[in-house]
């Protein structure tokens, strides 16, 4: 009796779970504060999501790629991955870009880059970073879409 009981208790907990679509609802992300919406009340409104720089850890650089825009004349980058954030930005056809995050479904890229007629100013990326934390250098930051970037050497 003592090994079925722990079983019992197994089948139910998992009697009473519910479905991860319902439990995180319309949001953005898991563990998202906002409260669910229905598609009819009124349009997504993702919000500004800042790139994050230090993902891998404090014996890496801050942002762990190089990038080039490529088959484009000007990408969008938006104040959050996601079509429907505010475009904060556009950046030229071979333009490079740290990468530094990206979104959960790799369609976006978290990147970091130079202000127009500054493109040698140091963003402050190249170099690894305690935690990770949202990028707050001299450079500008935005989302990208990960299909109009192609990855090269630094």
């Amino acid at each position: 009796m003592n090994r079925a009981l722990p079983l019992l208790l197994l089948l139910a907990a998992c009697q009473q779970g519910t479905d991860v679509a319902d439990a995180i609802g319309n949001s953005g992300q898991a563990g998202d504060p906002r409260p669910p919406v229905s598609p009819q009340s009124q349009p997504l409104d993702p919000g500004a999501q800042p790139v994050r720089i230090g993902e891998g850890g404090p014996r890496f650089n801050a942002c762990l790629g190089t990038g080039r825009v490529v088959n484009t004349k000007a990408l969008d980058v938006r104040a959050a991955p996601f079509g429907e954030a505010e475009k904060v930005d556009a950046l030229a056809a071979d333009m490079r870009v740290a990468i530094c995050s990206r979104s959960l479904d790799q369609r976006w890229l978290g990147v970091v880059y130079p202000p127009p007629g500054q493109p040698d100013l140091d963003c402050g990326v190249s170099g690894p970073v305690e935690r990770a934390q949202g990028y707050e250098g001299p450079c500008r930051s935005g989302w990208i879409s990960s299909a109009f970037v192609r990855l090269v050497a630094r």
